[in-house]
């Protein structure tokens, strides 16, 4: 009787610690995000590149430098265009991602870091446009988080006891699948709607400079696609698990993000691949292979590359529909005020790391707009310059002319 008397007043005790975890972290999300039910919010705010600068020096100056290293194969260094020559400056809506040593480069980055670096930001800042429109009509809210490693997820040493309590994607480790070390492109967490997971997948991209990509072949679209079912069933299957204890059965939907494929291209493929159209539709939920495609975000949804920052109201239309009849459909009665902020806190609350690509070897959290312009003040400190502008400097005679309009400077 007293064994049964203090199994009880143990799990009552646990019980106790969880609701108050909850209640602490709960008023810590709401002092960073104090319209988190009514508004969008993206953690982190801006897109911090992955895609690493070697740390450099100007001759003859003494300044240091972040120095871009070009992708494997894009031919001699003169061929890497500039940072001026690109179509938004990188501080406008990403962040570059600094190296403290050039020899820690492998070589040169590769082309497929770059692309997958300027497809991140360009779905993002859709994403971003599209959660604006839901505050001019009934206030919606919604956090973006984008580029969560499940690695990081309740991983801060001052919560180990309260996490301890709580579902953790270690738990579901196997010898074949380490669930802990896997990432989600996007995840959605929407007040009114449950959770959206998205995969991106930057096929089609032809190389960073490029600014109107290519078709690409219908095998390429099919070989990421195929990839991207995958780890979008090993991503919902660790969210339904992390939420399992605040609600569960909610809804947890999957989309695939292919802005530079487009939805007539991923039909065919999924026409012509009856496997892949299987995999597929049984993922999305679709009953066929058009519809699937629907339930998609192709580049027919999606502002144009040459100008992703332009996203006009002819593109909000489209990404209004497509969102629709992905995640708006249906309302999910499970989520009240407090299980939504409880959802959020477990993601960007004191207890989870939101970290950005920093390779000075320093961990870098940036959860608010506030930090991140903290962060960017930082980074534009750094003078960067491509290897081209480099070897353009190191050249001899070390004399350059400038030539523009009058006021250019």
């Amino acid at each position: 009787m007293r064994k049964h008397q203090n199994r009880h007043q143990t799990t009552a005790g646990q019980h106790t610690r969880h609701q108050t975890s909850n209640s602490n972290w709960r008023q810590i999300v709401t002092s960073l995000y104090p319209d988190a039910l009514t508004l969008t919010y993206c953690v982190p705010p801006v897109n911090f590149n992955k895609v690493p600068y070697a740390r450099g020096t100007v001759p003859g100056t003494g300044l240091g430098a972040l120095v871009l290293h070009p992708p494997s194969g894009a031919g001699p260094v003169h061929n890497v265009p500039p940072v001026s020559q690109r179509p938004v400056p990188p501080s406008r809506y990403s962040l570059w991602t600094q190296e403290s040593q050039p020899q820690a480069i492998p070589g040169r980055v590769q082309e497929s870091d770059l692309r997958d670096d300027f497809a991140q930001n360009h779905v993002m800042l859709n994403l971003q446009k599209l959660g604006k429109t839901f505050s001019t009509g009934r206030p919606e809210g919604m956090f973006i988080l984008s580029q969560l490693s499940f690695g990081n997820y309740l991983n801060q040493p001052a919560y180990t006891a309260a996490a301890a309590q709580l579902p953790r994607p270690s738990q579901l480790d196997t010898k074949k699948t380490k669930y802990s070390h896997g990432e989600a492109d996007f995840v959605l967490i929407h007040r009114q709607h449950g959770i959206l997971i998205g995969e991106l997948k930057s096929v089609g991209k032809s190389r960073a400079c490029a600014k109107n990509p290519q078709p690409p072949a219908d095998a390429e679209v099919a070989k990421r696609v195929t990839k991207a079912v995958k780890q979008l069933d090993r991503s919902e299957t660790v969210m339904r698990y992390l939420v399992s204890d605040v609600a569960p059965g909610l809804t947890v939907r999957k989309t695939l993000f292919l802005p530079y494929v487009s939805t007539e291209q991923l039909e065919r493929v999924l026409d012509n691949d009856p496997q892949l159209e299987q995999a597929v539709c049984r993922s999305l939920g679709a009953g066929s292979a058009a519809e699937a495609v629907l339930l998609c975000c192709c580049s027919d949804q999606l502002s144009q590359p040459a100008s992703y920052w332009d996203v006009t109201p002819a593109v909000l239309s489209q990404l209004s529909t497509w969102w629709q009849l992905r995640v708006a459909r249906t309302v999910d009665t499970l989520l009240t005020d407090d299980k939504y902020l409880d959802i959020v806190a477990r993601f960007v609350g004191p207890a989870t790391t939101v970290s950005v690509p920093c390779y000075n070897g320093a961990r870098v959290e940036v959860r608010t707009a506030g930090q991140a312009v903290a962060e960017l003040g930082r980074r534009l400190a750094l003078l960067v310059l491509t290897l081209a502008q480099l070897d353009l400097l190191n050249r001899d005679p070390r004399l350059v002319y400038l030539t523009g309009p009058p006021g250019t400077g």
